[in-house]
């Protein structure tokens, strides 16, 4: 097991005076549930990189575990109406990374309960916040309470009674979101055997089957939170009975399983035993009873629940609580980065514990056989086995071995992309060393880290990185407008090698243009953890200029910690957001997809800081709000297609929202299925169309971008004019960010001089072009991008240029939609194209290459390419611009 740890008096003083697992002390203030207002939001909203809740809602705590349930007239991203949790986390710490906990009838996110009314209580020892809604004649009420007794605990009691007739209930999901933020680990403490740890059957949006195969009768869920985010956080769930109570009085319990995957986990209960089955299994039989199951007038299912909260983002912070009263396992491990995993005999999974800062872990497990498993950066890992028998076990020092490590250069932005030679294998920083894995398919992308490490040159980067042994290729970048220079690295283990690699260089000036990338994302967002101080590392790295929030229903704003880097002078920013809708309503019964708009206030005091609301409303009336807001903004519609040309609800044009059937751009705008797009608000006289930019490509989607811009071409021909853009869509580093990207014609291109303003008004005014490496200069007569030419002939001068790495081949040249000239062109080519125009029309261009290996290792999945925004065509001179129209 290793030498005895030198800290064993430590743990063991530790555990006699209460600290090995001591919670935080309570503030000087008995337990508290109130509405919040403007006075009162300071001190009781909850704090943290998810954190949402706002002025109307309802906040509780008890000094250690601060509480948000939203108000029932607050959306959220499963339902039109609130009424559900959806903030959590320790008070005064801003460590809130809960998403949201909502309870789904037959587990159907079509059967939300929709909450009719909050009602806070306070006594001398707890809070509690009661919720209440009714629906098909059956009303369920929801208890939420913190007390001192347990104040790591919040415990949920929910009471479903069947009132009156109605569609029949089956059963109830108790849904926690992970949308691929959190990390699932589902354990027993009934039978440990079941237990499956990190790993989980994927079945969210793949049916019943599916369901079924994921489904296991465990009664514990911890999600751990980001491992990047500091402070730490995980959640435990834990489901202590589910019961029908009759209304004679008879308790009978049901059966309950968890389902878990990357992007929900559902507590699944039942309103009454199978009569085929033991309770274990959830197959096709056990789905066919369901059609029989319902509440009887009268009775009622009780789910009571506790959700333990862990101040590390590990498993065993909660485990730690809910075995407190088992032996202490402790020691020490020589990588205080390591992740350690504790199995049974069996190799089922138990717990996960992350070390302390001087490498020490204790955990608390029942008497037993286990095996460690200790991994750490660079491949390491240490294995053993040990018995847990005594009050005590000191398990000694594990010890993973001398790391290898890079010492990476300091002052300058860049992204170094570590490439392994001669066997090798790709580093993978940031793994979070969980093995987070989906059944059938590979270990979930988010968790596993990527071969590259972004730099700002702030002192905020990381001084060194662990490497496994061995030959390296270091390139290093920073956009398309700078080289890329490469180094060789050989390191073994134990040493500490500097790399010595040249900052990229200058190959291309830009002037008159600025970089952005509209669509980006970080851990405000539901769908990702990605710290904000990655993220805008990771865009300077890359070279863009101007960062625009883009999280989903959230604002988001960074020019605050950029200023705290000292990176003002690299970067600029604009506060927006992604509106996103989720639910499928009356209105939209396939939803309205996503939309981003910029720059939008911020309300830190407001439900999602001001967001506007989306569900249930058409876009006519959701960008009457926002253009309600004052001032000029970008509204701009996120990737309408999807690839390969199927139906999905967050592409707007697969489905149109209300009519299921996708747009078809040979039609006009006033025949169905389009109509809907033009068809006017009676109040404001806006139309769903009313964006003022389309997204064209969006990340390395190709093939969609084929299918927009046919759309794009057909609405410009009908005098439907949208700012064209390319965006990275980036959540993770796994996908880079501002790649693609646009580029925007401003009248003083440097930071210190930029006018968001003159912007935004560029954005609109289609003044901009798209790109993933080729910058190109498009010229008709005089007439640049997003401007107008006069006359019925013209030549088009078409200049591109590229850094040595961007290979470029074929210019296309595009008049109304319709392909007009074709012709090779290479980085620092001219061309002149004679065209000639019957009637007004519009001209575009797109540039591409053939990606070599050096572009594929700088911009994985990405094309060289570029296209532009229309030069508009005035041919007969009358001074004004006329839509072709389709043809």
């Amino acid at each position: 097991m290793g030498r005895p740890s030198r800290n064993a008096a430590a743990w063991a003083l530790a555990v006699a005076v209460g600290l090995l697992f001591a919670r935080p002390a309570l503030a000087e203030t008995r337990p508290w549930a109130v509405r919040v207002d403007e006075e009162n939001a300071g001190r009781t909203l909850v704090g943290g990189p998810d954190a949402i809740g706002g002025v109307g809602d309802w906040a509780f705590g008890n000094g250690t575990l601060c509480a948000v349930v939203s108000d029932p007239s607050h959306e959220n991203d499963v339902s039109v109406t609130g009424g559900a949790l959806v903030d959590l986390g320790h008070c005064g710490r801003d460590d809130d990374q809960f998403l949201i906990l909502e309870q789904l009838l037959n587990l159907s996110l079509a059967n939300l309960v929709t909450v009719t009314s909050v009602t806070p209580t306070t006594d001398t020892v707890s809070a509690k916040v009661v919720t209440r809604g009714e629906r098909e004649g059956v009303v369920l009420e929801t208890s939420y309470t913190l007390d001192l007794e347990q104040p790591t605990r919040l415990r949920v009691v929910s009471r479903l009674t069947r009132r009156t007739e109605g569609a029949s209930v089956f059963g109830v999901g108790v849904t926690l979101a992970n949308v691929e933020a959190l990390r699932p680990f589902v354990l027993s403490t009934r039978n440990t055997a079941w237990s499956r740890g990190f790993v989980h059957v994927p079945f969210f949006g793949k049916g019943m089957g599916a369901a079924g195969r994921a489904a296991v009768p465990m009664d514990v869920l911890v999600t751990v939170g980001e491992s990047a985010i500091d402070p730490g956080i995980a959640y435990g769930t834990r489901l202590v009975s589910a019961r029908r109570e009759s209304a004679s009085g008879e308790l009978v319990e049901v059966p309950r399983f968890i389902l878990a995957d990357d992007m929900v986990s559902i507590l699944a209960v039942f309103v009454r035993p199978f009569w085929i089955g033991d309770g274990t299994g959830l197959g096709w039989l056990q789905f066919l009873q369901t059609r029989f199951m319902d509440l009887a007038i009268g009775d009622a299912l009780v789910i009571e629940q506790e959700l333990w909260v862990g101040e590390r983002s590990d498993v065993a912070s909660v485990t730690n609580q809910l075995f407190a009263d088992e032996p202490l396992v402790f020691g020490r491990v020589d990588d205080a980065t390591a992740r350690i995993h504790i199995d049974r005999a069996d190799e089922t999974p138990f717990t996960e514990v992350r070390p302390d800062n001087d490498g020490s872990f204790g955990l608390r497990l029942p008497p037993g056989e286990y095996r460690i498993r200790a991994l750490a950066a660079g491949g390491r890992e240490a294995r053993s086995s040990f018995r847990v028998r005594d009050p005590e076990l000191d398990l000694g020092t594990v010890e993973l071995g001398p790391a290898a490590r890079v010492r990476l250069p300091r002052g300058s932005p860049m992204r170094l992309v570590f490439l392994g030679q001669d066997g090798t294998p790709d580093p993978r920083f940031g793994d979070e060393l969980l093995g987070f894995t989906l059944i059938g398919g590979e270990e979930v992308r988010q968790t596993a880290g990527v071969r590259y490490v972004p730099l700002s040159g702030s002192s905020d980067d990381p001084a060194w990185v662990v490497v496994p042994p061995g030959r390296y290729r270091v390139l290093a970048t920073r956009g398309p407008e700078f080289s890329v220079t490469q180094a060789q690295l050989v390191v073994e283990a134990g040493e500490t090698v500097t790399l010595a690699i040249e900052p990229p260089r200058r190959e291309l000036e830009t002037p008159g243009w600025i970089s952005a990338d509209f669509h980006v994302h970080a851990s405000p967002s539901l769908d990702t953890a990605l710290p904000l101080r990655t993220r805008v590392a990771s865009y300077v790295a890359e070279g863009a200029e101007v960062l625009i929030s883009s999280d989903h229903d959230i604002v988001t704003d960074y020019a605050p910690l950029i200023a705290e880097l000292g990176l003002e002078d690299e970067l600029a920013s604009m506060v927006g957001l992604e509106v996103t809708s989720e639910v499928k309503t009356k209105v939209a019964p396939h939803t309205i997809g996503h939309a981003n708009a910029f720059p939008v206030p911020i309300r830190p005091k407001a439900y999602r800081r001001g967001a506007v609301p989306n569900e249930g409303r058409r876009w006519r009336e959701i960008i009457a709000d926002l253009r309600a807001l004052g001032g000029e903004r970008v509204v701009q519609l996120n990737h309408p297609r999807h690839p390969g040309g199927v139906m999905h609800p967050r592409d707007l044009f697969t489905h149109l929202a209300s009519v299921g059937r996708p747009f078809d751009p040979t039609r006009p705008l006033s025949e169905p299925p389009n109509h809907v797009l033009i068809e006017r608000d009676p109040a404001t006289g806006i139309r769903d169309i009313d964006f003022d930019a389309i997204e064209l490509l969006n990340g390395a989607q190709m093939d969609a971008y084929q299918l927009v811009r046919e759309d794009w071409f057909s609405l410009l021909r009908q005098g439907i004019v949208l700012t064209a853009t390319a965006n990275s869509d980036s959540h993770t580093l796994q996908a880079l960010v501002a790649a693609p990207r646009n580029y925007v014609r401003v009248s003083r291109d440097s930071l210190s001089g930029f006018n968001a303003d003159e912007f935004v008004r560029s954005v609109r005014a289609h003044r901009t072009f798209g790109t993933t490496g080729p910058v190109i200069d498009v010229e008709l007569g005089g007439a640049g991008i997003g401007e107008r030419f006069r006359g019925g002939t013209g030549t088009l001068r078409l200049a591109v240029r590229a850094a040595g790495w961007v290979p470029v081949s074929e210019a296309r040249v595009y008049v109304s939609g319709v392909l007009a000239y074709t012709g090779s062109v290479s980085s620092g080519g001219v061309l002149a194209v004679p065209l000639e125009f019957p009637r007004d029309s519009f001209v575009t261009v797109e540039v591409e290459g053939i990606p070599d290996d050096l572009y594929a290792s700088i911009l994985p999945g990405l094309v060289p390419f570029a296209f532009s925004n229309p030069v508009f065509v005035d041919a007969d001179g009358d001074g004004a611009w006329s839509p072709p129209g389709l043809e």
